[in-house]
């Protein structure tokens, strides 16, 4: 069935109404979903602060604490106060420290025998021997009485508790426990009250209009809550109050991440963190849970707004899709002349898009046979060291059966016949060797184009590689009258693709054979090889006729060479830099060698990405 340009049918009509209606809704789902996120974003940003400014006032009160209770017993001890001054040392900690509740000494058995509290005016008291109380039940004598020498035990969080009864007003409480001893009073147990009133305002002090701080001390005790009534409960001999009581789905995402950050929970959002014990016990310090919550009316509001802004949104679009069909209709008719005139232009298109891909074709193939001649004259130039090695020693052995087969009619000797496969074996030992690197290199110089199938990452020592490439290169530096010196002594590890190590070398090495010397005696090159930082740093340098400065920078370019005339096509070095910077993520410096020639520094990365999988089998 067809439908003419001239009238717009009644399905057309429908079905662009219905797209209409589909973007509206999409619309009105994004701008919702868009405005509640930036709310969620701003407030967790504002509930980020506070509880990271809360777990900042608390960590540094529990340090305070345990540096307090130390310098005080490190003090006693160095002091050794008299009996008559005794207590006197003890009120000098109120005045070090203001919020402290109680300073005592127990003895083993838990008996006080030093106690001095503060009253909420701030006056000192020492209590009388005849008030002094035995503590021997109370569950931070029994846990300090098990610390080590220079251990802290720090108490639960809870309210101040005199003679049976919750002191008010509400003071809540930590102690803190060490073992001590001092010349008068034997040993005993230091035992410091701190008055956690300042903290519990200061925490307070951090809440915000559109974000309340809770904060509990374990599961069931809340210590700052914005209903009163639900502070203290275990203390006050209540129950049915804490996080796991009052914020159930809260606390099952907190107990199992320690970090929330703008979880929406109904209609509230929440940014919590925990603060875990060091204690594992039921009596020490209990996990501190800091969480910051909206108020419920205020997410209400936010989702209200956004509903709003979301729908006037959506209106604006269905209004703009209604104009929009209506201008279709109202320009069929133009369009139906356009149509013809943009048919000719579109055959017009589809044979310049046919000329053009014929073009990216013929372009396409282009580079691949400039990459292929690369290749090839590259393969060629660097297989014929390890291949005329081959075949050299493929001769050699050739040599040495003939000799045999002569001897074995003129009467071989035992010597003659051992002398035979001693030097069979290093003839074929060096075929093999040498052919081993031709297949090593056809591997590696698949590099060109950095897929490599064969040549995998692994770890290897770099001083091994460079003492096995020189050694398969004797027969080389023989032909050029060079010796080459290894400084390579200590093993270094290396992460990387061997073989391209192996033949990047070997490329540094051939160029100043056949480029720094011509042929003078006395030829020498040293190569060393050591770490350096996060690199492994290859040091090749001659005493040759150098490298002019203004020839440098061009030296690793394709095809640059300066004996063209002796069939040099001036890849090797290019090829070099190619791979130990896509291969090894390095790079090579020239500059003038110590032995008065070129001296070429190479910069492995010990850290190499492996190759894309997809590149490895395409390659």
């Amino acid at each position: 069935m067809r439908f003419k340009l001239s009238g717009l049918t009644e399905l057309w009509r429908g079905l662009w109404l219905l797209f209409t209606l589909f973007v509206c809704v999409s619309t009105y789902r994004f701008i919702y979903s868009d405005d509640i996120a930036q709310v969620k974003r701003e407030l967790g940003t504002i509930q980020n602060s506070q509880t990271n400014q809360a777990a900042l006032l608390i960590n540094r009160k529990l340090s305070l604490v345990g540096t307090l209770i130390k310098l005080f017993k490190h003090e006693l001890g160095l002091i050794n106060p008299s009996p008559q001054n005794i207590e006197q040392a003890f009120v000098t900690m109120f005045e070090v420290y203001p919020d402290i509740l109680q300073v005592r000494w127990i003895g083993m058995s838990g008996n006080e025998k030093i106690r001095i509290d503060q009253r909420h005016t701030g006056e000192l008291i020492s209590v009388q021997p005849t008030q002094l109380q035995n503590k021997w039940n109370r569950y931070y004598v029994k846990e300090g009485l098990n610390l080590r020498p220079d251990e802290v035990f720090i108490s639960q969080i809870d309210l101040n508790i005199e003679n049976g009864l919750v002191q008010l007003p509400h003071q809540p409480t930590l102690r803190a426990v060490m073992l001590a001893e001092q010349a008068e009073l034997g040993r005993g147990l230091l035992v410091i009250n701190f008055d956690l009133r300042s903290l519990v305002a200061n925490l307070t002090a951090l809440n915000e209009d559109n974000s309340n701080l809770l904060i509990a001390a374990g599961t069931n005790r809340w210590i700052v809550h914005p209903d009163p009534d639900r502070l203290w409960h275990p203390d006050l001999g209540l129950t049915g109050a804490g996080i796991a009581a009052d914020e159930p789905a809260l606390w099952a995402r907190l107990s199992q991440h320690q970090e929330l950050l703008g979880n929406v929970l109904g209609n509230r959002i929440y940014t919590a963190l925990t603060l875990p014990s060091p204690y594992t016990g039921d009596n020490g310090l209990q996990p501190i849970y800091i969480v910051a919550r909206t108020p419920e009316a205020l997410l209400v509001e936010y989702r209200q707004r956004a509903k709003m802004t979301a729908l006037m949104t959506a209106l604006s679009v269905g209004l703009v899709g209604v104009a929009v069909l209506l201008l279709y209709v109202r320009y069929t008719v133009s369009l139906k002349n356009l149509n013809k005139a943009l048919q000719l232009q579109r055959d017009k298109l589809r044979s310049s898009l046919a000329q053009q891909t014929t073009l990216i074709g013929e372009l396409a193939e282009s580079r691949k046979l400039s990459s292929l001649s690369v290749m090839v004259a590259g393969l060629a130039h660097e297989l014929n060291t390890p291949v005329g090695a081959t075949k050299l020693a493929l001769s050699n052995q050739e040599i040495l059966l003939k000799r045999l087969i002569e001897q074995k009619h003129a009467g071989l000797t035992k010597t003659a016949f051992d002398d035979y496969l001693t030097d069979s074996q290093l003839t074929m030992a060096q075929a093999l060797k040498n052919n081993q690197r031709a297949i090593d290199l056809i591997s590696t110089f698949k590099t060109l184009t950095f897929k490599r199938a064969n040549d995998e990452l692994c770890t290897f020592d770099a001083c091994e590689q460079i003492t096995d490439l020189l050694q398969s290169m004797k027969s080389i530096f023989k032909k050029h009258n060079a010796d080459i010196t290894n400084l390579c002594k200590t093993p270094v590890k290396l992460c990387g693709f061997p073989g391209a190590f192996s033949q990047i070398v070997q490329i540094i090495i051939i160029n100043a054979l056949e480029h720094a010397f011509d042929k003078t005696a006395n030829a020498t090159i040293e190569v060393d090889c050591a770490a350096r930082n996060d690199d492994i740093v290859v040091i090749i340098g001659d005493n040759g006729k150098g490298i002019e400065n203004t020839l440098i920078p061009k030296i690793f370019d394709p095809f640059f060479t300066t004996r063209r005339d002796d069939h040099h096509i001036g890849l090797g070095l290019h090829m070099a830099k190619l791979w130990i910077e896509q291969a090894f993520d390095g790079h090579i410096k020239v500059t003038k060698s110590h032995l008065g020639g070129a001296e070429f520094t190479l910069f492995f990365k010990q850290q190499i990405l492996l190759p894309d999988s997809a590149d490895l089998r395409n390659s």
